[in-house]
């Protein structure tokens, strides 16, 4: 960021101050997310500040974007609180670092513009199932529900809970805490656009659960004050093979939520970030943060908002942020114990319903069938099954959606079809020019010959003919490994049968393929290519003269 003293000087007389006051704002507005999203991934509260503080600082340092501030978020709860359910806090340390070792591995091998392609349906679909278990995974808190000592292990079961927890009776005083802090975050957001409402409304909050200090009212807990101890994970062969389906899922996670939080702060600041520095970075936070206890972190999209509108300038206002957590922490962690579970809650709901995008799910609902079914079972499958299958699935339904559309698109036209004797006056003259020729067919493919086309070949062109077919192939810029071989067959059966194929008009990239895969060879050789389509009707009606 800094190269020489010249360079510093002009960066603490123009830029320093607008970064100072950014790093503040967010990073009080990053200290009640930081605990909330840590006890809500079922971890102590301090290991939220610990990734806030470390992961923070040093994703800062590296990231791929000025203006990207990282640390725990509200994306993370569902996939954290299953690993910490399934391998306790050691796994969950242990499956952070893995999913920073990949997310380096996904940066140096350029796969951040790979990630922009997830298609749009399955990244709303998980993102608003997320949002559902988190809202419903904050109700036990927000009504001071009795579980019986009982963790849930997924969203049926939280909905179980919930019912008997409502049977056995709610506790007012959460209720009235969780409420005050609801509507001050409401109230607040909407007469004041300058400052955040998250760490007013925990404020308002904390001074609500004051007249019911002598009350059972669930508080956080102790936080140390004090720097975290280093310690080392357990490195177990057995360990990391258990975990890695896991930290792939937070790696996988975390890439998107941090590309798709650079991608917003280039919109907002006309800035273009770099998306596999920023991965590199991620991964970089993620490695170092487990041997201090801190939980997985990735870009978060409302604190580096935060920072933009507050005048951030450089990646100096992320890494004062981690300065300002750490320093509370240092300073202020002994009266934090005293914040109400209920406050944290009211927090995480507004929170899980800003994550809900239903604006972005309505409209999507609008949207062609093929997107919509790719929408609802990424999400259904988010929310009742598990993160990795429905974003794995949605992706791969999405895929073969588009195949399938592609091959709708592509076309095989034949030379007696009606569209082509009213088509071009080119299509009318070689139309012309075989229609005394019965032994001669004429098809043109028009669009890339992937498998979902090949089927397509195969019924439109797929039959046994002692004539000479002739197949044009100016349109077709790809050919795949499927549609290759649907292509060997058609042309074996052709063989078989007594004729002859010509290929014309075949492009480069196609023919070096087809070479390479002893399509030519075939043939019979390159003499059966033709370079044009009057060319390759010559050769045909050769060819039938010869065999008279």
């Amino acid at each position: 960021m800094f190269l020489n003293k010249t360079k510093m000087r002009e960066y603490f007389k123009k830029d320093f101050r607008a970064d100072l006051i950014a790093g503040i704002v967010v990073g009080l507005v990053a200290l009640p997310l930081a605990i909330a999203f840590a006890i809500a991934s079922g971890v102590s509260a301090q290991q939220g500040l610990y990734s806030a503080i470390i992961a923070g600082g040093i994703i800062a340092i590296f990231s791929g974007s000025n203006y990207q501030v990282s640390g725990p978020t509200g994306a993370f709860i569902v996939v954290l609180l299953g690993i910490v359910n399934k391998f306790g806090v050691d796994g969950l340390l242990m499956a952070g670092f893995m999913a920073g070792v990949i997310l380096i591995l996904m940066g140096v091998f350029k796969f951040g513009s790979i990630i922009k392609f997830i298609p749009y349906p399955v990244t709303v679909g998980f993102t608003s199932g997320i949002a559902m278990i988190i809202f419903f995974g904050q109700i036990k808190n927000f009504l001071g529900l009795d579980f019986g000592g009982k963790i849930p292990l997924d969203f049926i079961e939280t909905l179980e809970m919930i019912y008997h927890g409502l049977l056995r009776g709610i506790n007012n005083y959460s209720l009235i805490i969780g409420l005050a802090t609801l509507v001050i975050f409401m109230a607040w957001k909407k007469y004041n656009k300058k400052f955040p409402p998250a760490p007013v409304a925990l404020a308002g909050g904390i001074v609500v659960s004051l007249f019911f200090l002598d009350k059972h009212v669930p508080i956080i807990g102790d936080i140390p004050a004090g720097l975290p101890s280093f310690h080392m994970l357990d490195f177990n062969f057995a360990n990391v093979k258990l975990l890695l389906p896991a930290a792939f899922t937070v790696a996988i996670l975390g890439a998107i939520e941090s590309l798709l939080s650079a991608v917003v702060a280039d919109g907002m600041t006309g800035t273009k970030h770099n998306s596999n520095k920023e991965l590199i970075a991620q991964g970089l936070g993620n490695i170092v943060v487990p041997f201090f206890g801190g939980i997985p972190a990735t870009g978060a999209i409302a604190r580096t908002a935060t920072n933009i509108k507050n005048g951030g300038r450089t990646r100096m206002a992320a890494i004062i942020h981690a300065v300002v957590i750490l320093l509370i922490v240092l300073l202020f962690a002994k009266y934090a114990k005293f914040i109400p579970l209920a406050a944290l809650a009211a927090i995480l709901l507004t929170v899980a319903y800003n994550m809900s995008e239903m604006d972005h799910f309505k409209k999507l609902l609008k949207a062609p069938r093929r997107d919509v079914a790719v929408l609802i079972i990424t999400f259904l499958l988010t929310v009742f099954a598990d993160l990795t299958v429905a974003v794995g699935i949605g992706v791969v339904m999405a895929a073969l959606l588009f195949i399938k559309r592609v091959s709708e698109i592509k076309s095989i036209v034949s030379s007696l079809d009606d569209n082509v004797k009213v088509g071009s006056e080119g299509s009318k003259r070689l139309h012309e020019s075989i229609v005394d020729f019965p032994q001669i067919s004429l098809y043109e493919i028009n669009g890339p010959m992937f498998f979902g086309a090949a089927s397509v070949m195969q019924e439109r062109m797929g039959y046994a003919q002692e004539g000479v077919l002739i197949i044009r192939m100016k349109h077709v810029g790809a050919i795949d490994a499927t549609a290759t071989h649907a292509l060997e067959l058609l042309i074996e059966e052709v063989h078989e049968a007594g004729g002859k194929v010509i290929l014309a008009t075949v492009q480069k990239y196609v023919l070096l393929n087809l070479k390479k895969t002893g399509i030519v060879d075939l043939l019979g050789g390159e003499k059966y290519l033709a370079k044009s389509s009057t060319e390759a009707i010559e050769m045909a009606k050769n060819i039938i003269a010869e065999k008279k």
